[in-house]
């Protein structure tokens, strides 16, 4: 597992985490969806101190969020997010995250998923239409690769943004 750094159109930090067994390969085709989309693929730690990485508990079916909120507190959660559709995710650090899934599951929250992610620090909002475009362009050419696992960025594309301008 290898996370390769660069920036995207907009100034906007990507993070790619990649699991090859040719690091030479893997990293020519990053450098040409970069260079071709906008970017440029950059050196180690380069965009990584963007990010922080943080365990997340996928929540359905609240009912009660106060009941969540004592249940993650308990469980050593930092924070949670409402969802759509009575969902929520509840944020911790790597080292609570088995934790917080079980400490949920014996309140008798249905935890769908617990999983690793990174997040931003900081975001940046990109609100041009051509540059929104490309970095879509840049994300799905990379998403695309073989070896690529994940793909994060700091960008914040309103979902009004997009819809207006018409990205898939």
């Amino acid at each position: 597992e290898i996370y390769y750094e660069g920036y995207g159109p907009a100034g906007v930090a990507v993070l790619v985490e990649v699991l090859t067994d040719n690091r030479n390969r893997t990293a020519a085709n990053l450098r040409v969806a970069f260079s071709k989309n906008g970017g440029n693929l950059g050196e180690t730690g380069c965009v990584s101190w963007i990010f922080e990485q943080k365990g997340i508990c996928l929540v359905k079916k609240i009912t009660d969020e106060e009941l969540l909120l004592e249940a993650s507190l308990k469980g050593g959660a930092e924070s949670y997010e409402m969802l759509e559709g009575d969902n929520a995710e509840v944020f911790t650090t790597i080292a609570h995250l088995e934790m917080l899934s079980l400490t949920l599951k014996t309140q008798g929250f249905e935890v769908n998923n617990a999983e690793l992610r990174w997040i931003p620090i900081n975001s940046i909002e990109v609100t041009d239409i051509e540059q929104a475009r490309l970095l879509i362009k840049l994300i799905n050419a990379i998403e695309g690769l073989d070896d690529v696992q994940d793909v994060t960025t700091n960008a914040k594309i309103s979902e009004e943004f997009v819809l207006t301008v018409g990205i898939t």
